[in-house]
C-alpha cells in the first residue's frame, strides 16, 4: 500500500482510522476534495450542520464552532513536558453549550508532525487536552476552562498537553465537537477496498 504524506482537513470532518496509520507531512495538513489516511481515501461527507465562517486557521484566529461558540487561543505556555493553552470562548447563541463533553465527543487535542514514511497510528499523534490537576501549585494562575458557557457569555481558562512520552512536535490545535461513521477505501473505485472508519468533526488551529 502507498502511504500517502498528508492528513487532509475537509469540511469540517477529520477521518481517522485509529486502527490504520497515519501520517503528516512536514508542512501539516491540507485541504482538498477528499479525505486521506494512510493510503485511504475518504469520499467528502454530507452534513446537515451551519457552520460560522473559516473551520481553519493560524493559531491567532477566532474560529467559530458549529454550536456557534466562537474561540481564542489567547496564549501557549510551552513547556520540555507539557504546554499550557489558554483559551477564550464566547457564546453567541441563545442556550448554554457544553464545550467539553466527553460524553457528546466535546473536547481540544494536539496533533503532531509525523515523519514522512514512517507509519504512525492515531493514538500516537493526537493527544487530548485535560484541565489542571487540583493540586498543582500553579493551578491558581491557570484556572480551568469551563465546561459549560451560558448563552451570551463568556469563559475563559487554561487546558494542558500532557506531553511526557510524546514523541512528535505538535503543529495543531483541534477542537472537536462531534463524531461521524464515514467510510474509508484503499481504492474509491472499489467498493470492496472500503471500510467503516471514524470522523471527527473539527476546527482546527496551526501552530
Amino acid at each position: 500500500m502507498r502511504i500517502r504524506h498528508t492528513l487532509s482537513i475537509a469540511a469540517g470532518i477529520l477521518v481517522v482510522a485509529v486502527a490504520a496509520f497515519v501520517v503528516l507531512n512536514q508542512s501539516g495538513p491540507s485541504t482538498s476534495s477528499s479525505v486521506k489516511t494512510a493510503g485511504l481515501n475518504v469520499p467528502p461527507q454530507a452534513t446537515a450542520m451551519h457552520h460560522y465562517g473559516a473551520e481553519f486557521g493560524a493559531v491567532s484566529d477566532s474560529l467559530t464552532s458549529p454550536d456557534n461558540v466562537t474561540f481564542k487561543i489567547v496564549g501557549i505556555q510551552r513547556g520540555a513536558s507539557e504546554w499550557l493553552f489558554h483559551i477564550h470562548a464566547h457564546n453567541n447563541g441563545k442556550q448554554s453549550i457544553s464545550m467539553l463533553d466527553a460524553a457528546t465527543n466535546h473536547y481540544f487535542m494536539i496533533g503532531g508532525r509525523g515523519t514522512p514514511g514512517t507509519p504512525i497510528t492515531a493514538d500516537q499523534i493526537f493527544r487530548k487536552l485535560t484541565p489542571l490537576a487540583s493540586s498543582r501549585p500553579d493551578l491558581a494562575a491557570h484556572p480551568a476552562l469551563a465546561q459549560t458557557v451560558a448563552p451570551g457569555a463568556d469563559a475563559d481558562g487554561w487546558l494542558i498537553a500532557d506531553l511526557s512520552n510524546y514523541k512528535y512536535q505538535p503543529i495543531q490545535l483541534l477542537y472537536v465537537y462531534g463524531t461521524v461513521t464515514a467510510p474509508a477505501c484503499a481504492n474509491p473505485q472499489d467498493q470492496s477496498t472500503c471500510h467503516p472508519s471514524t470522523g471527527y468533526r473539527t476546527i482546527v488551529w496551526n501552530l
